[in-house]
């Protein structure tokens, strides 16, 4: 059985995925610092075994089977120059080039990561392009290294190209008039954020923990500037949010802002990062919250373009808990049932799952904010800040 659609004939579902991505490597180090004093080497967050350990549980269970697997071309010098300097193109390939080194703030680079960059890149822009074609409907872009941190002129934070900003920049070149970009990585997209912040054509909403990375991003009242005013969203929730709370949001702030804004395409930082064994994040969610979350998003997208969804592997940094996170996802895009979670149990009965007040509270300041800018716009307000509306539990 090889790339299913729900009717024969019909490919609907394509998976982006390359070895060059795995050959990424940035070096030794604990967490975000390289080996220095009293820091002893071990091997970097996000790195080729534990990608490599998501796509064979994938396989193991047949869920690839329901993919048209697609290995994607790098991206060129033209597609990159949509969002970066002709500088910070040329640094990142003469460091690979000598061997690697630190590309910019937290960003340790080696030999491959040039090509493994472009290759990331090039998948978005690769899949966003049939998709828009009509060739799939929805795509997963399985990559490394990640991009929603990287700036126009810099890397940060494990991110080297802006791979969605290059990818919307594209949809937007081939004649899409609104794109909506949705990231749910525990950090901030401080990246994606500047390369639109002035641009009406481009929503962009940011589900994050408040002030974990980078510090001072991603505040309530960074709104966008000038014709882009209010189509920069940002919801920052406080460190111990779990199921309950990214489902609220999910409900009361994402489908009224994206049902205002009517997308022609959507894209997902889809980081999973915000699971509550990962240790890069303090938040509390599970392969459950991802299975709603991304059935979630692609029924908005069923509902408002046709559909078209694109999917980009952001962080995600849980030896044993990344490939459950991934099977998660992808199984939900392709319209699978719920698949075997040997930790939800006892994550599920952990308190923080439920609503708290002081993150619905959070939520409510967002949607006040914003309330006269897109929200203003919604086909029904009077669904904002109803917290009895969050819908999806689970039984433990």
């Amino acid at each position: 059985m090889s790339g299913l659609g729900d009717a024969v004939g019909v490919p609907r579902y394509a998976w982006y995925s390359d070895e060059a991505c795995y050959w990424h490597d940035p070096g030794l180090g604990v967490g975000f610092l390289p080996v220095g004093p009293d820091i002893q080497p071990l091997r970097e967050f996000g790195s080729d075994p534990d990608l490599r350990r998501a796509e064979g549980l994938l396989r193991k269970n047949n869920i690839l089977d329901y993919y048209h697997c697609q290995r994607p071309c790098p991206a060129t010098d033209a597609e990159l120059l949509l969002a970066h300097s002709p500088g910070h193109i040329a640094h990142i390939e003469a460091l690979a080039a000598n061997g690697g080194g630190e590309a910019g703030i937290y960003a340790p680079i080696g030999f491959h990561s040039a090509l493994a960059a472009r290759t990331a890149a090039g998948a978005c822009v690769q899949a966003v392009t049939e998709v828009l074609a009509g060739t799939f409907q929805r795509a997963y872009c399985f990559i490394r290294p990640p991009g929603h941190h990287a700036e126009r002129d810099r890397a940060i934070g494990f991110c080297i190209y802006n791979n969605l900003g290059i990818a919307a920049h594209a949809a937007l070149l081939q004649g899409v008039q609104r794109v909506l970009i949705l990231d749910w990585d525990v950090h901030h997209g401080n990246g994606i954020q500047s390369l639109f912040y002035d641009d009406p054509r481009v929503l962009f909403i940011s589900i994050h923990q408040e002030g974990l990375f980078p510090p001072l991003s991603g505040t309530l009242r960074d709104v966008g500037d000038g014709e882009g005013l209010g189509t920069t969203i940002n919801v920052p929730l406080p460190a111990g949010s779990g199921h309950d709370a990214y489902l609220a949001v999910m409900n009361q702030v994402v489908t009224t802002a994206a049902s205002a804004f009517r997308p022609e395409l959507i894209l997902v930082a889809a980081g999973l990062d915000l699971s509550a064994h990962d240790p890069m994040g303090r938040q509390m969610c599970t392969s459950q919250t991802l299975r709603l979350m991304t059935q979630h998003i692609c029924r908005l997208a069923d509902d408002l373009c046709d559909g078209r969804i694109v999917f980009a592997h952001e962080g995600g940094y849980s030896s044993w808990y990344l490939p459950i996170l991934v099977r998660a996802v992808a199984a939900a895009i392709v319209n699978l049932p719920e698949q075997a979670d040997p930790f939800l149990h006892a994550l599920a009965n952990l308190p923080g799952q439920r609503l708290q007040k002081h993150q619905q509270r959070r939520i409510e300041q967002v949607c006040d904010i914003h309330r006269a800018h897109l929200l203003a716009a919604a086909s029904d307000p009077r669904s904002l800040l109803q917290a009895s509306e969050v819908s999806s539990r689970w039984s433990p």
